[in-house]
C-alpha cells in the first residue's frame, strides 16, 4: 500500500505517516518540508505524477474571529478539501481519508461553535459529494481533542497541559465555576494507529474517533497529580463562569471492532508518558 498524507507540517499528519509506513511507502504533501508541494489555500491544482492507493488529509485551519480568519478557514477546510479530493483522484487513489473533528457535529447553540466547526462540516460534505460522484471510497474521522507526550499539541489543548504543569510542581489546579465538565482526550499515538489500520483494511464511513472514556475535569486533574507523584489538590472557583459541557461524543465502537483496536492510553497513562518525556529532557 502506497500512501500520501497531506499535512507535512501537521503534528497529526506526521504521526499518521509514521504508522502508515508499516504497510508500505508513505510520502508527505504540503507547503513546507514536503515530498510533494501542495497548498490547501491555493486554487491551483497540485502537480503530482506519482500513484497512491490511499490519500489522507490531516491538515486544517483553525480559524478565528476576524473576517480574514473566516474566509481563510472556509477556503482551507472546505474548498481545500475539494482540492485534496481532486489530487487524490489525479494520483489514482482508491481511498480518501478525511481527518475531521468532533466540532463538525456542533450546532450554532453549542459552546465554542465557530468557523472551525462550520468549515469542517462543509469539508465533510464536499468530500462526500466528490467521492460519491467520482467513485472513490471515503472515510471521515471526527476526532476528539488530541494530545501527545512531546507537547506539540499544546497550542490546541492549553487546559490539559496547564493541568500537567501545575501537577508537576504540586500547585493547586483551579477549575473555573462549579460545573465539573467532561472532556474526551485522545492520545496522538492511538489516533495514528486507528488511521493506519483503517487505511490498511479499507474501512469506509463516518465515525467518531475518541477514547472510550470521557472523564470529568476533576478526574483529569487527579490523574495528573497521581502521574507526577504529587498530592492531589483540585479546587473549583464558583465565583467564575462555569466551564461548559461539550455535546455528547460517543466514540466509534463499530470502527474499533472492525479494525481490531481500541484506543488504549487513558489520561493517567497519558500524563505518565508526558512526565517521562519531560524527565528525559531535564
Amino acid at each position: 500500500m502506497k500512501s500520501l498524507v497531506i499535512g507535512s507540517t501537521s503534528v497529526i499528519g506526521k504521526a499518521v505517516a509514521r504508522e502508515l509506513s508499516r504497510y508500505g511507502q508513505v510520502k508527505l504533501a504540503g507547503r513546507r518540508d514536503a515530498d510533494i508541494a501542495f497548498d490547501l489555500n491555493s486554487q491551483l491544482p497540485g502537480a503530482c505524477d506519482e500513484r497512491f492507493d490511499v490519500v489522507v488529509l490531516a491538515a486544517a485551519d483553525f480559524g478565528g474571529g476576524q473576517p480574514d480568519d473566516l474566509i481563510r478557514a472556509e477556503r482551507v477546510n472546505s474548498v481545500g478539501t475539494l482540492a485534496a479530493c481532486r489530487l487524490a483522484e489525479h494520483c489514482g487513489a482508491r481511498h480518501f481519508i478525511l481527518l475531521s473533528s468532533r466540532w463538525a457535529s456542533h450546532q450554532a447553540t453549542d459552546p465554542y461553535f465557530g468557523i472551525y466547526s462550520l468549515s469542517k462540516r462543509h469539508g465533510e460534505e464536499v468530500a462526500s459529494l466528490y467521492c460519491q460522484e467520482r467513485g472513490m471510497a471515503l472515510t471521515v474521522l471526527r476526532i476528539s481533542q488530541v494530545y501527545d507526550d512531546g507537547e506539540q499539541c499544546r497550542p490546541h489543548q492549553p487546559l490539559l497541559y496547564a493541568i500537567a504543569d501545575k501537577a508537576q510542581v504540586g500547585r493547586t489546579v483551579e477549575l473555573y465555576g462549579s460545573n465539573d465538565a467532561r472532556r474526551n482526550y485522545l492520545h496522538l499515538s492511538d489516533l495514528a494507529e486507528v488511521c493506519a489500520r483503517l487505511a490498511e483494511q479499507g474501512v469506509t464511513g463516518l465515525y467518531n474517533c475518541g477514547h472510550p472514556d470521557s472523564p470529568r475535569l476533576s478526574e483529569i486533574a487527579r490523574a495528573a497529580f497521581e502521574a507526577f507523584g504529587k498530592p492531589s489538590d483540585v479546587r473549583f472557583l464558583p465565583e467564575k463562569n462555569d466551564i461548559p459541557d461539550l455535546p455528547p461524543f460517543d466514540c466509534g465502537h463499530d470502527l474499533y471492532e472492525q479494525i481490531g483496536f481500541v484506543p488504549r492510553i487513558d489520561v493517567r497513562q497519558g500524563f505518565e508518558r508526558m512526565r517521562a518525556h519531560r524527565e528525559s529532557l531535564s
